[in-house]
């Protein structure tokens, strides 16, 4: 799933789909942009904790809502460094530049703000592995310098299709 995400970035990057660089699963974005306002499982340490199914769509809003800044983010990158995606598409460079520099930070920031989140009473240790394996996989991608290959983010991805993310990961 962040495979697909990563793949709708360089859409994005590619001028392809800068605005509709869309995570697909209906765009409810209607807490604020972490997605934690408000939330009975937030990571309020008092609050019982939720549901798979309240988690799940918690976390999807902050993924959501990080898939709308995305777009945002590579365009403002974008003009800021004079890679016009707008009008060409990006050097191979200029396009792992654009992971490295928007992409990465966009995916890690959601993984920590999922992280954040209280789990579901059983699933804490099944999460922090999901988020654990991002935040490694990002660092792995970070250290690497370039752009994404076929197996960036992998290992997260199938973990969040396992869990049942709609919007995470996809």
């Amino acid at each position: 799933m962040y495979k697909r995400r990563i793949a709708a970035a360089l859409f994005a990057v590619l001028g392809l789909a800068v605005v509709a660089a869309g995570c697909g699963g209906g765009g409810d974005s209607t807490g604020d942009s972490a997605g934690t306002t408000g939330s009975s499982s937030g990571s309020d340490s008092g609050g019982a904790a939720p549901t798979k199914a309240a988690f799940i769509k918690e976390a999807d809003q902050i993924c959501g809502a990080a898939e709308d800044d995305l777009s945002e983010e590579i365009s403002e990158y974008a003009k800021e460094h004079d890679i016009p995606i707008a009008k060409e598409e990006p050097s191979p460079d200029q396009e792992a530049e654009l992971f490295q520099e928007v992409v990465l930070p966009n995916v890690a920031r959601q993984g920590e703000e999922i992280a954040a989140l209280t789990p579901p009473e059983g699933d804490e240790e099944t999460i922090e592995e999901l988020t654990s394996t991002l935040a490694d996989e990002v660092a792995e991608a970070e250290d690497d310098g370039g752009g994404p290959g076929d197996d960036t983010l992998s290992g997260a991805t199938k973990q969040a299709e396992a869990y049942g993310f709609k919007t995470c990961g996809s």
